[in-house]
């Protein structure tokens, strides 16, 4: 009898899904197949380029073959794009602005069967806790979202991001902070489970009013610095062969063009198309003369006002704009000509 029982352990032991440092279970010739699920901070708002462009290029640079997959392309936006117009890599992804692990609970198992990954990046909760959710049901229900995961394939790996500091709210900064230590307990030393270090990392660490446009969503460094953590994961997991060189300081470059219109000495500087493609809550005019001349600064406008009328002297002009998004400032965009005769 005894050696019956530990012949079963034995079969049980061998049966568990504990797969070695780095090993995906897919052959070593095939791409790493990925699949980012999260909210707003993995889709990135218009005029983006994204967390996933920095970690993607990332990649490439390491020369890790990837294919990042999922039913979504976009940004969150009204006729959105991404900060580059041509801006070249994998879009593929799940996630979608303002959802809850509730959403991706309700999706997942036939996700996983579409996409296959070998991978599922988890980046969402913070919005269970804007809702009121508790920090223990919302480890609770990731519990379940990995769980559904594993049971269409024991195999995969999950990279699980911790919830994100929230400046400006109190009680949810306290509540993601809690959900974080119950994950820790529950998958710090998991086998299939690698923590992203996108809150607690005491190197480079992130701080609210440098990397985020409104206290917690990502501005265009901090996009940068989400994707190092989540290249350090891959790194930690065995899935990136060096340290990774993601985050960099760079400033927003969405180059938005104004469509300029003169009728007489009357020029009216329109902004309704950038408006649609790239999210901004205020847009600045530039006019200057060639000479380098410039008009006196009449302050920003509300980006939903989508144009103003200026009535100029005689001369030949530059229009640019310049966004903002909260607290994210873009750079001048490409100048439009204008003459006033």
């Amino acid at each position: 009898m005894r050696t019956a029982l530990v012949g079963l352990l034995a079969l049980l032991v061998v049966g568990l899904p504990v797969l070695p440092h780095g090993a995906t279970g897919a052959p070593a010739d095939t791409p790493l197949r990925v699949m980012i699920v999260g909210d707003s901070i993995s889709q990135g708002a218009a005029g983006d380029a994204t967390w996933r462009y920095w970690f993607w290029r990332e990649l490439r640079r390491q020369r890790v073959r990837v294919d990042l997959v999922g039913p979504e392309r976009l940004p969150k936006g009204r006729q959105p794009r991404y900060e580059a117009r041509r801006l070249r890599f994998d879009r593929d992804h799940a996630a979608r602005s303002g959802t809850t692990v509730d959403y991706h609970l309700k999706r997942i198992t036939e996700r996983m069967r579409t996409y296959r990954p070998r991978v599922v990046v988890v980046e969402v909760g913070i919005n269970d806790i804007f809702r009121g959710d508790s920090a223990a049901r919302v480890a609770d229900d990731l519990r379940r979202l990995l769980n559904r995961i594993w049971a269409r394939s024991r195999s995969t790996r999950v990279v699980l991001a911790e919830l994100p500091p929230v400046q400006g709210n109190p009680r949810a900064h306290r509540v993601s902070a809690r959900a974080n230590a119950l994950l820790e307990d529950r998958y710090a030393d998991h086998p299939r489970v690698v923590m992203v270090r996108n809150r607690t990392e005491t190197r480079q660490p992130w701080i609210p009013r440098e990397h985020t446009t409104d206290g917690l969503h990502p501005n265009a460094t901090g996009q940068t610095l989400l994707a190092q953590r989540f290249a350090e994961a891959f790194h930690r997991a065995g899935l990136l062969p060096e340290h990774p060189r993601a985050y960099r300081v760079r400033a927003w470059r969405p180059a938005i063009v104004p469509h300029v219109r003169r009728s007489g000495r009357r020029v009216t500087i329109d902004w309704s198309r950038a408006w649609r493609e790239v999210r901004m809550t205020d847009v600045r005019v530039l006019l200057s003369r060639p000479d380098g001349w410039q008009v006196r600064d009449q302050g920003e406008h509300a980006a939903r006002r989508k144009r103003v009328t200026r009535t100029l002297p005689r001369g030949t002009y530059r229009v640019q704009l310049v966004p903002r998004r909260n607290a994210m400032v873009g750079l001048p965009g490409p100048a439009v000509t204008v003459r006033v005769p």
